[in-house]
């Protein structure tokens, strides 16, 4: 199937370079059509190019370099990506060196040979004879860039199992092309000046040079503004677009007039026979001097202008990585021009694979949000800190001016466990406004967390957001639950939530008005006490939108009271005091208000036990602790797109996987007048057990299969309420164009808007925490469920638009055939570990039998003896001389068998950490033989070649010689 899918790739990028030579041919065709000349000089010096066995050997290098640059660097397989960053960079060297050995030739080789002079009595024009030997330079180019791109590809496509990104490859090849007919141009500039192939080989790479080092300028120049200019006017800035996968318009203008003004540069060179040997010779040379001159300041004024006024783009990439939402352009759009937004982002030299891809997407759309600013007249000012070292002043800018310093991150490298150190934040400005965001975390959508924070600082306003206090306390407090003062730390959502909306928490001690906040979080609202769970629903009925996470037995936060259970009293001081249960308010009064059907059965003292759904799915089978009742409600699970979490609300459209842990059913009433949409809905094999069955399974007494009374599929767990008169108007702001529409509009067409979910556990403080803790991510976890909790508020309030920008997430291309190796490596060190502690356990088993056994007989002998001494036939000595000999024989088995598990313990880490370097090194031998079979194998074919042509010449060469003289 793989070797489908790499096939299938290969013929796509077949397809794109048979379209890009066809429009080349029909160039040439039209050429041939009106300059003979020229298509004479092209087809002479192409031709003489590849039936010289040099250009075959020149050809090889470059597909040597090209292949040692993409695949050999370290960074290649730790980012993890199939890109070709490490070749961006490197390019630029590489062509100078191959691009003088193409120009080298072109009119010195004439001088040297004496045919120049032939050229210039044909009947041609100087234009003819420089365009003629500048097409034939760049279809020489051309024909090489084909080769290694060639090889190029088909290393990503088995790489990647045939699932690169097609448009990025060739679109960066695109620019390679390009970036090749520039430095030709110039390359060519050398060659008229000199009749030395040598001498025009290095002068055509010094004329080069400051195109392709002017990136570096930065390291050289005092003046930072200088430094930048210097950088724009290089080939590495128009060429990044390219290289992400963007074409624009900006970037093809810069290429094609660079060539422009150095073939106009040559057509002098050439030209200047004409006029030297006058009497106006240095009069005309000036003359043509301020030519030169005028059309560099043209050009870099046509340059300046086309990058602050671009006149299109366009992202090839298949993922569109290179692309902002359209909730983001609306953003960029209405931005106050009055109110310029500074961005300032830090990115370290040595970033981990696991924020390789953070990296890369945070790189990219800072890029985008530049361009697409300029594009809008918009000013936002992007300074990137990229490649920076951990004590350099660029970090020392960043820890005292914005407060982004280096964060420690726990990774797995050689098969052990190792700390390092990153940066990569942001700081966002904006008048007196400001939003630092210290680092983003691999989890976090990047656009979202750019987008939130530049429309805090644009705009300084925010929405209200209440948080009920309730048993869930998150906000922090203390709990008294079990009649123990318990420490709660702030909820980390929270703090998630604390950078879009003004959070504040209600304590429902008064009604709340329908005006007061933008939206409420109400979690465990069945743990309120009767008068405040009334304020709550009334504020619901009201029209106050509101989160309700309601959960039949939470798992994560012990001291939530579950919906079925007593509120028991809080200790008094020291824990003690307490009293009997405690008054809850009545869920079911929530429930009829929103038209819902809670299937469960009535618990002790007027309760009411909700079922909990199970399901038979996991994707992730390292994760142990799972069983049926942890709920992964998975979009692979549906028979048609948008079953599992639902396309019909934007809170769920888009996302794929959710984790809901011994969540509750909940069904909509027939016949209500309200709207119900299922957000999330259990699997094919799925179903409801009761509270009972539950405690019976948890307590080992019973397993699920005998629990179980029949299946009950497609369960929703979670639902978006609202009256069915609103419809989806809180939608109507998708796109950020309505965000103008007065209030009373809004405020007229309030009703019921609630999500309801099933669970608590939804939104464990782990989820969040997990996105900042690399370990967790062997296994790959997938889950969305801080971004549907997210989605979730800002549905309520009507904040569309950030739903938008949260849910665009981009594809990026992996190695899948090494992601497989991994997770075979990482799946066998699973399994030897189980072993071994196996074994461990085993064998500690063993060694406790053997104890207790040698230790019966002596302890039924004290048994005796202390039956013997209540009946007064043994002493008390001789009883308690036999007891100490039993304590101390014990004591020593037992000091033995703890010297023996101490030995065991090490034993068994020893072997999991040599297995888990084994694996390791497993890895890291696939690596490196893609890495050799990648630089070795693509130099085979035009190596052949070269051999085939020379020995073809040298049989030519020896036809009409006589054999003696061959002796």
């Amino acid at each position: 199937m793989a070797l489908n899918y790499v096939s299938m790739a290969l013929l796509s990028v077949l397809l794109y370079d048979a379209v890009f030579l066809l429009l080349l041919l029909g160039i040439v065709l039209l050429l041939a059509g009106t300059k003979r000349a020229a298509f004479a000089v092209m087809k002479r010096n192409f031709i003489g190019y590849f039936s010289n066995p040099t250009g075959y050997v020149f050809l090889c290098i470059f597909v040597f370099l090209t292949s040692v640059a993409a695949f050999w660097p370290y960074e290649f397989f730790n980012a993890n990506l199939a890109t070709l960053d490490q070749l961006n960079y490197w390019f630029p060297m590489i062509m100078l060196v191959f691009i003088p050995a193409i120009t080298m030739s072109i009119w010195a080789e004439e001088k040297r040979q004496g045919t120049d002079e032939l050229l210039l009595t044909l009947p041609a024009s100087d234009f003819d004879i420089v365009i003629g030997k500048y097409m034939a330079a760049a279809s020489i180019f051309t024909a090489s860039l084909l080769f290694s791109q060639l090889s190029t590809f088909t290393t990503l496509a088995i790489l990647t199992e045939g699932s690169l990104d097609i448009g990025l490859i060739f679109t960066t090849y695109l620019g390679y092309w390009f970036v090749g007919l520039a430095m030709i141009a110039i390359g060519m500039i050398a060659s008229f000046l000199t009749g030395n192939l040598t001498v025009g080989f290095i002068l055509g790479a010094l004329f080069n040079a400051p195109l392709a080092f002017a990136s570096l300028a930065e390291a050289v120049s005092p003046s930072k503004q200088f430094a930048e200019w210097i950088q724009g006017s290089g080939i590495a800035r128009p060429f990044d677009d390219f290289g992400r996968g963007v074409i624009s318009s900006s970037s093809i203008i810069y290429f094609m007039l660079v060539a422009s003004v150095a073939l106009y540069v040559c057509m002098i060179l050439i030209g200047r026979r004409h006029w030297t040997g006058g009497k106006d010779g240095n009069q005309m040379a000036w003359h043509y001097v301020a030519r030169a001159v005028a059309m560099v300041v043209f050009t870099v004024g046509a340059v300046m202008l086309f990058r602050s006024h671009e006149l299109g783009r366009r992202d090839m990439t298949e993922g569109k990585v290179s692309s902002l939402a359209d909730a983001t352009k609306n953003l960029i759009r209405n931005l106050d021009d009055d109110r310029p937004i500074v961005i300032d982002a830090f990115i370290s030299n040595e970033v981990p694979e696991l924020y390789a891809q953070t990296r890369y997407e945070l790189i990219n759309l800072l890029k985008e949000f530049r361009a697409e600013a300029a594009k809008r007249n918009r000013t936002i000012e992007v300074n990137m800190y990229d490649g920076i070292d951990l004590f350099s002043e660029d970090a020392a800018l960043a820890a005292e001016r914005f407060g982004i310093e280096p964060v420690t991150r726990t990774f797995r490298e050689k098969g052990a466990y190792t700390q390092k150190q990153l940066i990569l934040g942001a700081a966002f400005r904006s008048g007196l406004e400001k939003v630092t965001v210290p680092i983003f975390e691999y989890g976090i959508p990047v656009e979202y967390e750019l987008v939130r924070s530049i429309n805090t600082v644009a705009s300084g306003v925010r929405k209200r957001l209440g948080i009920v206090k309730s048993d869930a306390n998150l906000m922090g407090g203390v709990s008294m639950a079990g009649m123990q003062m318990q420490r709660i730390d702030k909820h980390p959502l929270i703090d998630e939530l604390a950078k879009q909306y003004e959070v504040e928490e209600v304590d429902l001690t008064a009604p709340i008005s329908p005006d007061m906040f933008d939206a409420l979080l109400a979690v465990q609202p069945s743990s309120l006490d009767p008068q405040q769970f009334d304020r709550l629903v009334t504020a619901i009925q009201a029209g106050v939108p509101t989160a309700i996470f309601e959960d039949p037995r939470p798992v994560g936060a012990s001291y939530i009271t579950a919906t079925g259970d007593p509120k028991q009293a809080g200790g008094g001081f020291m824990g003690m005091g307490g009293g009997g249960p405690q008054p809850k308010g009545d869920i079911r009064t929530l429930w009829s208000v929103l038209e819902l059907n809670v299937p469960g059965s009535a618990a002790a003292q007027g309760m009411y036990a909700p079922d909990l759904a199970w399901q038979q799915h996991n994707p992730y089978p390292a994760l142990e602790a799972a069983n049926e009742l942890w709920l992964f409600i998975d979009e692979a699970l549906a028979s048609e797109p948008g079953e599992s979490l639902s396309d019909d609300n934007p809170i769920t459209a888009g996302l794929n996987q959710v984790l809901a842990i011994f969540a509750g059913g909940v069904e909509a009433k027939e016949g209500g007048k309200l709207k119900h949409t299922s957000l999330l809905q259990t699997g094919p094999v799925s179903g409801t057990l009761d509270a009972n069955s539950v405690r019976q399974i948890l307590s080992g007494s019973a397993t699920l299969a005998q629990e179980i009374q029949g299946i009950n599929p497609r369960m929703p767990i979670a639902m978006a309420i609202e009256d069915g008169a609103s419809d989806d108007g809180a939608q109507s702001g998708g796109d950020g164009s309505d965000e103008g529409e007065s209030e009373d509009t809004e405020n007229a067409n309030k009703g019921i808007k609630v999500v309801y979910v099933a669970d608590t556990d939804v939104i464990l403080p782990e989820f969040l925490i997990i996105r900042a803790d690399p370990k967790q991510m062997e296994l790959r976890l997938q889950l969305q469920n801080v971004t549907f909790a997210l989605n979730a508020i800002d549905w309520l309030t009507g904040d569309t638009s950030f739903i938008d920008v949260r849910n665009h997430e981009l594809n990026f291309a992996s190695l899948k055939m090494i992601d497989a190796r991994k997770e075979q490596a990482n799946s066998q060190v699973r399994k030897r570990s189980r072993e071994f502690q196996t074994d461990f356990d085993e064998t500690l088993r063993v060694a406790q039998e053997k104890i207790d056994t040698e230790l019966q007989s002596l302890r039924e002998e004290v048994e005796k003896l202390q039956e013997e001494r209540e009946d007064g036939e043994v002493p008390q000595s001789v009883l308690q001389e036999k007891l100490t000999a039993f304590q101390i024989k014990q004591e020593n088995q037992q000091r033995m068998l703890a010297v023996r598990r101490e030995r065991m313990e090490r034993e068994r880490d020893q072997k999991i950490r040599d297995v888990r370097r084994e694996a390791d090194q497993d890895v890291t031998a696939i690596q490196n033989q893609v890495k050799t079979l990648a630089v070795a194998l693509p130099c085979f074919p035009p190596l052949i070649v070269g051999i085939m042509v020379f020995a073809s010449r040298r049989l030519r060469e020896r036809e009409n010689i006589s054999k003696s003289r061959l002796k």
